[in-house]
């Protein structure tokens, strides 16, 4: 099982994500779970490592069609992590996270804003009303915050990250390479 941690104002988790999910199309056993890698409890300009990921793989990322604007801002993402996963279970957690993705880098839209998560939502076909009292739901903030926390314990302070069999890789390999790891 590949199991990737990723954060939406990431290039390089963008790069990740897109990668991992052509292999879970291909059937292969692949997790993906958000984290809120800055941890603020608002939203920012993007950061000096945002621009510098930004100018590492947007080569890499133009080459598979996202020519990726100077990111602007680096949204509190725990909200839309929230919803990715009540997206996961209900089937649609891809077209969720590359909804998102684009919303982010495309778009510019703040995916801090419940506004914004409640509209991508229903893009994807998740009921508006769902997202809306979950993001509002602060009880589920704190339950999502403290699991972050214990996966920093373990290790996943930054994105991306694979976790392959409780060991953490980077997921910059090749796809070859990441078949075989997702087939032991």
């Amino acid at each position: 099982m590949l199991h990737l941690h990723h954060d939406y104002p990431s290039a390089a988790s963008l790069l990740a994500v897109l990668t991992l999910q052509s292999l879970a199309d291909e059937g292969a056993p692949v997790t993906f779970h958000g984290v809120d890698v800055l941890g603020l409890g608002t939203s920012i300009p993007a950061t000096l490592d945002d621009l510098a990921e930004w100018d590492q793989h947007r080569a890499a990322l133009a080459e598979r069609g996202w020519d990726l604007p100077r990111p602007r801002l680096h949204p509190m993402t725990l909200p839309a992590h929230l919803i990715e996963a009540l997206a996961t279970a209900r089937g649609l957690g891809a077209a969720w996270r590359l909804a998102c993705l684009r919303a982010h880098w495309f778009g510019g839209r703040d995916l801090s804003s419940p506004q914004v998560l409640a509209d991508v939502a229903e893009e994807v076909g998740l009921d508006r009303t769902d997202v809306t009292s979950l993001v509002g739901d602060r009880r589920a903030a704190v339950v999502a915050r403290q699991a972050l926390i214990a996966r920093r314990g373990d290790g996943v302070g930054g994105v991306p990250i694979l976790e392959v069999h409780d060991t953490l890789v980077s997921p910059f390999m090749s796809l070859d390479d990441l078949r075989l790891l997702a087939a032991t």
